[in-house]
């Protein structure tokens, strides 16, 4: 029995967290995985991929059969004629995009968590990519890095504080 893998499947509204646990190997050659959609209960799926492109999954004895395509930004999945557009990505590498493109001059969350360790105090100096703020989302650490050279400016957040998708971490004067 191994660790849990988390990934995020899905766009917006409709993005799942999905808890996957390998178990063990099949007898008929595939895996048996414990899964978890949004913390609920672990239920178990075989799966195996009888040829490249299609994954065979049995549960409780029924069976599907899924035509995955990879796409630029994820996969184009097909059940039962009906195709599914899927983004599938790790919360780290999620994470790691918290910090707000739009906005050069701050850090922000794009999901909510908790702080762990604040790496820097105002007044610092800073350089881009330099840590600056570890945020716990999803039981998992995710370093926040400045997305510019300049000064720590404020610092809007304490460790042990939560915070919520979007709330102002940590502004910078460039």
């Amino acid at each position: 029995m191994s660790s849990a893998q988390v990934y995020l499947v899905g766009k917006g509204e409709n993005e799942r967290s999905i808890r996957v646990r390998r178990i063990a190997d099949t007898s008929a050659g595939g895996v048996r995985y414990g899964l978890s959609i949004n913390d609920g209960p672990e239920f178990e799926v075989d799966a195996a991929r009888p040829v490249e492109d299609v994954l065979s999954l049995v549960h409780q004895g029924r069976i599907w059969e899924a035509g995955l395509v990879k796409i630029e930004d994820g996969y184009e999945v097909e059940v039962v004629g009906i195709i599914h557009p899927l983004e599938v990505m790790d919360p780290r590498k999620k994470a790691l995009r918290m910090a707000d493109a739009g906005t050069e001059n701050r850090i922000k969350t794009q999901m909510p968590g908790r702080i762990v360790r604040v790496l820097v105090a105002e007044g610092d100096d800073v350089v881009e990519g330099q840590p600056v703020i570890v945020v716990e989302a999803m039981k998992m650490e995710n370093e926040l890095k400045a997305p510019c050279d300049g000064t720590v400016s404020k610092l809007c957040v304490a460790e042990g504080d939560q915070v919520a998708a979007r709330d102002v971490l940590v502004e910078f004067n460039p």
